[in-house]
């Protein structure tokens, strides 16, 4: 008893939600912060259904970025799909590139992209490459050492390497961000990993990326090069997105922005546009995340939404990768479902799809998981989107899923053993930190 206070201090001084001051940017506020405010004049909100309208007013409220209109954007279900697309995007790059991930493993297809990366920097493309401090440490060989031996521009976000640095341990760099000379942009969920190549990994994982054609490209690379520069503190420029014919844009029709999201200024801007949406469903809202664990305000709106009689669904997997997410996601089961909202538990692989379906206008995607670590503590970035068109493709991929999902019965959660329910509501206390 005599050391707790000390050793209360100690934790809360490590596991603490420390909010980052991005000092090096105040200092030079008008070269890192411009580019927002040069953007592409925003969309006559206008065009949108009615309901619609506020969300666009409340969304530049909670994040003062303009939509823009003229976006083409791909679903690229797994790896199988997503990689090889984002290795040619990298093998026919003339300029620049960037890439920003949580994990990137150096494994057989970690190696790919290396000599990919390195390939383009020999041909004087310009590379820069972002890790996290931590999720650089989930492979033994690590991927920006064999990519520094080779001449590429790397950094890691945040490491923990000093006594001063390591209070900021819980504070992650989420994001997954690929961008090639303006063109075209990749951001999603998934992390550079052979797991991710479903048809060939011994321990599959489930997951979809985004590719992404046209201005919102922008405010992608704008994200990154804030991160660059609080990680180095160097400033890296890049040409601006510039469609090749009005007629391709006329063809590219999500309207989009970036809903920039960490434990510093952007603080709870995810959380709020999630909200916002909620607040304007009027028929459906369909969840797919691999970790859902809701804070009140977020699991009050979806019983609002089911009030009010709109369809609420939420596909989660059967099993994590994580023991104890999987806990604390069945502890909660019971306060979920109340209203009629379904959970439905997605068979194995593991699934960590990330997508919010809103209507059949409204999509959120990107790298935030509804869960306190996401929302509290990491750096993320997501799109989101207005289109009918995008929204079936998502709804498509939903219903793929939920075919291969199992309704949790509600009156089989009360029923389930005693000393799982006290389990899993002792794991739930320490649910902020999983």
């Amino acid at each position: 008893m005599i050391f707790s206070p000390v050793v209360g201090t100690l934790f809360y001084w490590l596991f603490g939600i420390n909010r980052i001051k991005r000092l090096a940017q105040k200092e030079h506020p008008q070269n890192v912060k411009q580019d927002f405010c040069n953007q592409e004049k925003s969309i006559d909100f206008h065009e949108l259904p009615e309901n619609w309208h506020s969300s666009i007013i409340a969304g530049y409220t909670i994040h003062p970025v303009n939509c823009v209109a003229g976006n083409r954007i791909e679903p690229l279900v797994n790896g199988d799909t997503a990689y090889p697309a984002m290795i040619e995007s990298i093998e026919r790059a003339k300029d620049y590139i960037v890439l920003s991930s949580y994990i990137f493993d150096f494994d057989p297809l970690g190696e790919q992209f290396v000599n990919a990366l390195a390939a383009a920097h020999e041909r004087g493309v310009t590379v820069n490459v972002l890790l996290d401090g931590i999720g650089v440490g989930y492979s033994w060989h690590k991927s920006d050492r064999a990519l520094k031996k080779l001449g590429v521009k790397t950094a890691r976000f945040l490491p923990a390497i000093s006594f001063t640095s390591i209070r900021f341990i819980n504070l992650r760099n989420h994001r997954k961000i690929l961008c090639v000379d303006g063109e075209v942009a990749y951001i999603g969920g998934m992390n550079i990993s052979k797991n991710n190549v479903v048809k060939r990994a011994s321990h599959p994982v489930d997951d979809i990326h985004f590719k992404v054609i046209g201005p919102v490209i922008d405010q992608i690379s704008q994200v990154f090069k804030e991160d660059w520069f609080f990680a180095t503190g160097s400033l890296i420029q890049f040409p601006s997105f510039k469609p090749n014919t009005d007629e391709q844009k006329d063809k590219n029709s999500v309207v989009a922005r970036v809903i920039q999201d960490g434990p510093d200024e952007h603080h709870n801007r995810a959380r709020w546009t999630l909200i916002n949406a909620l607040a304007c469903a009027k028929t459906s809202v369909k969840i797919m995340t691999p970790y859902f664990i809701p804070d009140q305000i977020l699991m009050t709106s979806l019983h609002a939404a089911a009030l009010r009689g709109i369809s609420v669904e939420i596909i989660v997997p059967e099993h994590s990768n994580i023991l104890f997410v999987d806990w604390v996601m069945e502890a909660n089961f019971p306060r979920i479902t109340q209203h009629g909202i379904k959970i439905y538990k997605n068979k194995r692989p593991f699934d960590h799809s990330k997508i919010v379906i809103i209507d059949d206008i409204w999509s959120f995607i990107g790298s935030t998981n509804w869960d306190p670590r996401s929302l509290e503590f990491n750096f993320e970035i997501n799109l989101e989107c207005f289109d009918t068109d995008f929204n079936a493709k998502l709804t498509a991929l939903f219903a793929s899923k939920r075919e291969n999902s199992e309704l949790v019965i509600e009156d089989e959660l009360y029923r389930l053993a005693t000393y799982k329910k006290i389990r899993n509501n002792l794991v739930r206390l320490f649910s902020p930190y999983l």
